[in-house]
């Protein structure tokens, strides 16, 4: 493809940026905002194979194009721009400020675009210091003190760290001899240079220390600006290491272990700070601050073992994908939440939120959960002494993120954000196409590129414990929390209830079970008795009884006049035997016989 397709990709948003400065095309405008990103989607999607081309007519030269890496960074990161316009759209309705709010998301956008697709030090810059300035103006927006005070803090991360990544830049392109960013991460660049890359990178990407600005801007812009602010442009910290730190060639190990250890303390403090919160933003941006210190793990990984960034590229490529499309839905799905109007349409939109939840969280088979159990086996080929930290470190990042993700869903009941008065589908829609995405980005993951796919579906499912023992650890929290707060005697009377109240219906049921037979046990001699009467059965009780009883005295009487027959001699007697006196003999007569003769005389 030709350079000028690249400038429009990156150009499109800008004018239609311009063009909102006047009133008379902003309704249609506005109607196309979700367009803005979709020739850089499109771009993403059709040029499958590696291109750089150059324009000479620029200053130093213009070098843009599209690698394997780069590609997928564009399709995702195009992709939630895409859904977050959809919800400027309606968010920004009646809103007084929302050309300002307009504009300046459309050149965020354009930059953040455009340092995707740059090959040289000098675009890429100039496209992250675009989209870094642009987005101040999202985070004033709404101009309260909050706001004010996030917008400061974020200014003065913003200016320190383009000053370093200048330098940074500068040193990188001076050592490598070219200012192309490929020469750059090909040279063996010195370790200022490097730290001047990390730190410059690190401000964007929000690792501790350097992560202060992070929650407070995501708590205080709009919602469709939080989520491309954690979404994708925290993301251009990661592509910016990617692109222009020399991985995989030399090893970097002090700067390794900072990194490493930066990341394994980002991902537990940021737990600590997050659930003290009371805004569901500002608590889904701390989120976003743990799971950069994943991030930080395999790039502190790979900087102290360069044999181990191939196998994990592609799983830090996943991971930010992963996150880009999570997070964004979560924060989209919070202004879709504010928007509705009932507790049923509210309780179905926190079940709605629950799956992106999930997902970040690492429930088994979903991305969350593939991309840690892969990060651990690529981590294998890094340090052996810090192996079995990394593992318990992203075995224990489940629980962290499964408590922030249940403490953000508590402070949208207990702590309502603001919602714009809009139609309530016109903000669910894009958080559910988003959340569709996130849920299903396993499966489209192979389709967009097998081989960078391959190493991150070839591993186990992952467990499930982690998520169950956030949950646990949540539920007693706010079982704890609920008794302190209406006291012991209440909480253990509330406890019981249930058990009372069944206890009493069983006794109430019971009673009633002996009150019916006793009632029984009355009414049916008296009815037996009525119909006793009504149908004689007395007297015919009587006769049947007399009759009863001549039947046995007669039966008694036959059985005792029958005759007993005598016993026959079975056997037959010798033939010499001799028998005297009759065969047979009654019982009486060998009783005559055999009795002595007595003579009486006078």
């Amino acid at each position: 493809m030709s350079l000028a397709v690249y400038l429009f990709a990156v150009g499109w948003p800008l004018a239609i940026a311009f063009a909102l400065l006047f009133e008379a095309a902003r309704p249609i405008l506005w109607r196309m905002l979700p367009l803005a990103a979709l020739p850089a989607l499109m771009l993403g999607l059709l040029q499958t194979t590696p291109e750089l081309v150059r324009g000479d007519w620029f200053v130093l030269g213009l070098n843009m194009g599209l690698d394997e890496i780069s590609r997928l960074f564009l399709i995702f990161t195009a992709t939630l721009w895409i859904a977050a316009s959809a919800s400027a759209r309606h968010w920004m309705r009646d809103d007084p400020h929302a050309t300002g709010f307009g504009v300046l998301f459309l050149m965020a956008m354009s930059g953040n675009l455009g340092l995707i697709l740059s090959k040289d030090a000098m675009a890429f810059y100039g496209a992250f210091a675009l989209m870094s300035f642009a987005s101040y103006g999202l985070v004033l927006h709404s101009r309260d003190k909050t706001a004010q005070s996030a917008a400061r803090l974020y200014i003065a991360f913003v200016v320190v760290g383009e000053l370093i990544l200048f330098s940074g830049l500068v040193l990188a392109a001076t050592q490598s001899g070219s200012i192309l960013l490929a020469d750059m991460r090909a040279a063996e660049l010195s370790g200022l240079a490097v730290a001047l890359l990390l730190l410059g990178f690190g401000i964007k990407l929000g690792v501790m220390p350097l992560h202060f600005w992070l929650p407070p801007a995501h708590g205080s812009a709009p919602v469709p600006a939080s989520a491309v602010l954690s979404g994708a442009m925290i993301k251009a910290g990661l592509f910016g290491i990617i692109s222009a730190v020399p991985l995989g060639l030399i090893a970097y190990e002090d700067h390794g272990t900072l990194v490493m250890a930066a990341g394994m303390i980002t991902i537990f403090a940021a737990l600590l700070l997050g659930v003290q919160e009371r805004s569901a933003k500002t608590v889904l941006g701390y989120s976003s601050v743990s799971q950069m210190g994943i991030i930080a793990l395999g790039l502190g990984a790979a900087l102290m073992s360069p044999a181990a960034w191939a196998p994990l590229l592609p799983v830090l490529v996943f991971l930010a994908a992963h996150h880009a499309l999570a997070k964004g839905a979560l924060f989209l799905g919070v202004g879709a939440w504010a928007a509705q109007t009932g507790a049923v349409a509210r309780g179905a939109m926190s079940a709605a939120l629950l799956l992106p939840a999930l997902v970040l969280a690492g429930v088994p088979l979903s991305s969350g959960s593939l991309g840690k159990e892969a990060l651990k086996d690529a981590l294998t080929l890094g340090s052996q002494v810090w192996l079995p930290w990394l593992t318990l470190a992203l075995t224990l990042s489940g629980v962290a993120t499964t408590l922030l993700m249940a403490r953000a869903g508590a402070m949208l009941w207990l702590n309502p954000p603001k919602a714009p008065r809009t139609k309530p589908e016109a903000l669910a829609l894009p958080f559910l196409a988003l959340a569709g995405a996130a849920l299903a980005l396993p499966m489209l993951w192979p389709v967009l590129d097998a081989t960078i796919a391959e190493p991150v579906l070839a591993v186990a499912p992952g467990a499930v414990w982690p998520v169950a023992l956030g949950v646990a650890v949540a539920l007693g929290v706010a079982i704890s929390a609920h008794a302190r707060k209406i006291g012991p005697v209440a909480f253990f009377t509330g406890i019981t209830a249930p058990f009372r109240a069944f206890s009493d219906h069983m006794g109430s049921l019971w009673a009633a079970k002996r009150r019916a037979a006793r009632r029984v046990g009355v009414a049916v001699p008296r009815i037996l008795g009525t119909y006793a009467t009504d149908w004689r059965l007395g007297q015919t009780a009587i006769a049947g009884l007399i009759a009863a009883v001549m039947v046995i005295e007669a039966t008694a009487s036959l059985r005792t006049a029958q005759t007993k027959t005598p016993a026959v001699l079975l056997v037959a007697p010798p033939e010499d035997m001799e028998l005297d006196g009759p065969d047979l003999e009654t019982g009486r007569q060998m009783e005559d016989a055999d009795a002595p003769r007595t003579t009486f005389s006078d």
